[in-house]
């Protein structure tokens, strides 16, 4: 019976997540979270899926309460020394328009506890298109795969606008440089890109649901934002660039490196947990920011 109760509640986030945010599938997604809780209070997952859900609809004190049950069950492993040096060891090399408007705010890294695959967190001061969401950063993502034999990258995975992104040519590079992968970064939007972007088609396959969704590609979003950000006569917004100035070459120019080892080193935000969304809400922001994928094969 729990099974089903879950099964319906991801059919209902997903519905919700891929049909423009409908109130009445989040919330029928919340009831059949809590009917499977009720049958099976221990169940990790059923407690970090609804407190995920709650996340997502910025109901932040209910998110909370969730992810302490999710941590109070499956405890997570601070970082050592040696976690440290691994974590050091694959930071990608990251870049940004030369133009970039918001500065880069925490670095907050995730460390799979079973698989070779590190998280790395991204919170940039706010999204050029959202002044006034109450969310005081926009979080983006990148992920490293790795062979802890070889101490070799076998995989890059950005967060591009809901589509995860990845390439070959991302993983070579990366283990041409140190193992350092290189991601850009979209400008105002954040969206993270790995190596050769340009191939590909970015889209959403929400699996529950059987829909996948086309995501706006680059050229696409220049065309939006050389036209105008989307509030920008938002009173908090008076400061920011109402548009992108300069042409498409400009908007993919990719030149401003950010070391990102800088802010591991200076606040040393490193965890190892299964549970991303969770061991940040507890453990290191103490601000809202809207939860992203954990993983990027979940």
């Amino acid at each position: 019976m729990p099974e089903n109760y879950f099964e319906k509640g991801e059919k209902y986030r997903e519905t919700y997540e891929a049909h423009g945010r409908n109130l009445l599938a989040i919330n029928n997604a919340i009831e059949n979270y809590k009917k499977g809780i009720k049958l099976d209070p221990k169940n990790i997952l059923y407690h970090y899926c609804l407190g995920y859900t709650y996340h997502l609809m910025r109901r932040l004190m209910e998110a909370s309460s969730e992810y302490e049950i999710v941590l109070r069950l499956d405890p997570p492993q601070m970082a050592t020394e040696e976690d440290l040096k691994i974590v050091g060891k694959y930071t990608p090399r990251l870049f940004t328009n030369p133009i970039e408007f918001f500065k880069l705010k925490d670095l907050v890294v995730v460390i799979h506890p079973e698989k070779p695959v590190i998280a790395y967190n991204l919170f940039w001061e706010d999204d050029i298109d959202y002044p006034g969401d109450n969310d005081p950063s926009d979080h983006e993502v990148a992920w490293i795969e790795f062979n802890k034999n070889k101490g070799e990258v076998t995989g890059v995975y950005t967060y591009f606008h809901k589509a995860i992104l990845s390439t070959e040519e991302a993983v070579k590079d990366a283990n041409l440089h140190n193992q350092r992968a290189r991601i850009n970064v979209q400008w105002g939007e954040h969206g993270s890109l790995p190596l050769r972007w340009e191939k590909l088609h970015p889209e959403v396959i929400f699996e529950k649901i059987g829909k996948r969704i086309k995501i706006k590609n680059m050229a696409q979003r220049y065309q939006e934002l050389s036209k105008s950000i989307k509030n920008p006569n938002h009173p908090l917004a008076k400061d920011w660039p109402k548009k992108f100035k300069g042409s498409y070459k400009d908007f993919v120019t990719f030149s401003k490196y950010i070391e990102l080892r800088r802010p591991l080193k200076k606040k040393k935000m490193v965890i190892i947990s299964k549970w991303p969304n969770a061991v940040i809400n507890q453990y290191f922001l103490n601000y809202n920011y809207f939860p992203k994928k954990q993983w990027p094969k979940e």
